[in-house]
């Protein structure tokens, strides 16, 4: 079973690489980062959503029986306080919008939105199909589902109210999974891939990418479900803290 696991999981890199080496020169020249901060992060959580907001950071996990909601001071891994999700929900992606927290849930087809002072539920939405990522603008929710698209959705109805195909070159780049909107951009992780994308939520074109592989390695240990995941805007510190699935660690990066 774990030989399958990495067979389908190099499977991915290789569509990946392949789509994103037909992009333009533009996108193949923006791919620097700098790695300016370090922290613990706690490899107890399948990390799926990751958000800032007023100053505290969210984070959500995944599985089975084990997902959880939590929120802690960016840039340590001091938890300030954690609560479960019931079992049969499998936590994805959050985002806070009008001081209220959305989190996605896989399969289940249910949104639900929670008080981010004390992580108490108040309310659920139902959607038709599955739940990856979730970031939000300033008048809208964009949520990811695994495929090419990107959904903006009502944040009072959580109705679909436009979507965007993700593309290079007209070629579509699909498994899009946990999102952060930030600096006008969308940006995205690549589901099993170490690739971050850099796309503009006008009309889903990637203007950049950014490879990851060598803290994916540091981190993946020979397991195949330690990806790359979690994208986090730090306003105050000018920088983006990204993490993995169980990673023991995060790293404020900032893009060239």
């Amino acid at each position: 079973m774990k030989a399958a696991i990495f067979v389908r999981q190099a499977i991915h890199w290789l569509i990946a690489i392949a789509i994103l080496q037909s992009a333009p020169v533009s996108a193949q020249s923006s791919s620097a980062f700098e790695i300016i901060e370090q922290a613990d992060h706690s490899t107890d959580y399948f990390t799926q959503g990751l958000e800032i907001h007023a100053g505290t950071m969210f984070e959500s996990g995944g599985l089975y029986g084990k997902s959880k909601l939590r929120k802690y001071r960016p840039g340590t891994d001091d938890t300030l306080l954690e609560v479960p999700i019931a079992e049969r929900f499998f936590a994805e992606g959050l985002t806070v919008f009008d001081n209220e927290l959305f989190l996605l849930t896989w399969q289940e087809n249910t949104l639900l939105v929670f008080d981010p002072q004390t992580l108490t539920k108040k309310r659920e939405h139902s959607y038709k199909g599955e739940g990856w990522g979730l970031t939000s603008n300033t008048t809208r929710l964009i949520m990811s589902n695994g495929t090419d698209t990107l959904y903006f959705r009502n944040p009072d109805t959580f109705n679909v109210e436009r979507t965007v195909r993700v593309h290079i070159n007209q070629r579509s780049v699909s498994q899009l999974n946990e999102l952060e909107y930030a600096q006008g951009y969308v940006w995205a992780n690549v589901w099993q891939t170490p690739f971050i994308l850099k796309i503009k939520p006008d009309n889903g074109e990637v203007v950049a990418f950014y490879d990851f592989t060598e803290l994916l390695m540091r981190h993946a240990n020979g397991d195949a479900n330690r990806v790359l995941n979690g994208i986090a805007y730090d306003a105050e510190r000018q920088g983006y803290w990204i993490t993995g699935k169980k990673w023991s660690a995060q790293y404020l990066v900032r893009f060239d």
